[in-house]
């Protein structure tokens, strides 16, 4: 009996770490991918309350960059097929260097700026965009990393932003419905306070 997966090329959609991984100390994270979920290999996703994988970022989870496509052989067994259908994330707790092919192409972005994923909380929410990088404000979006080259082409013609990870959550005076993604650090203080 043929299979029935047919995954997407290995460089379609990609994270690939270019300092901090792999060392046997270095910190990741093996899951199961929730029901229904599909990841792609770069897009930010969480923990839910059953420990299993999710795409997206709500309101202070800790961010795993998603490693192989929920899709892929090693994570999805073919028909026919035993395996523990476990996905590997690299959480933003740790400090990695890394690029990924899934980021919101219609912002700019510039060294060292913040950066957060989306989901459903935030204004302008897409689910085209679930799980990709987009621009943050610190304490007002959970930061899941922050710019360290920008964009490049990388060696398959792939446009990837380079960034460090990190995390930290939103204050909890503010949420994150309350400010648009990628608005201006200026407006934190221009007194219209949003407590």
């Amino acid at each position: 009996m043929p299979g029935t997966l047919t995954p997407s090329q290995m460089y379609d959609h990609e994270c690939n770490v270019v300092k901090g991984w792999w060392h046997t100390h270095a910190v990741d994270k093996s899951a199961a991918v929730a029901s229904g979920e599909e990841i792609l290999a770069g897009s930010v996703c969480y923990l839910d309350s059953n420990g299993e994988f999710r795409l997206g970022l709500p309101d202070n989870t800790v961010g795993c960059f998603a490693w192989p496509n929920s899709t892929d052989f090693d994570v999805s067994a073919d028909v026919g097929n035993i395996q523990s259908q476990n996905m590997m994330g690299l959480p933003t707790v740790a400090t990695y260097e890394l690029y990924t092919t899934e980021f919101d192409d219609s912002f700019t972005y510039n060294l060292n700026d913040y950066l957060t994923a989306w989901d459903s909380q935030l204004p302008g929410y897409s689910a085209a965009n679930k799980g990709k990088v987009a621009p943050g404000r610190p304490f007002h979006n959970t930061i899941v990393g922050i710019v360290s080259e920008g964009v490049k082409t990388n060696e398959f013609n792939k446009d990837v932003l380079t960034l460090w990870t990190y995390h930290l959550p939103v204050d909890l005076e503010v949420t994150s419905s309350d400010i648009q993604v990628g608005g201006s650090t200026s407006d934190l203080d221009d007194g219209n306070d949003l407590n």
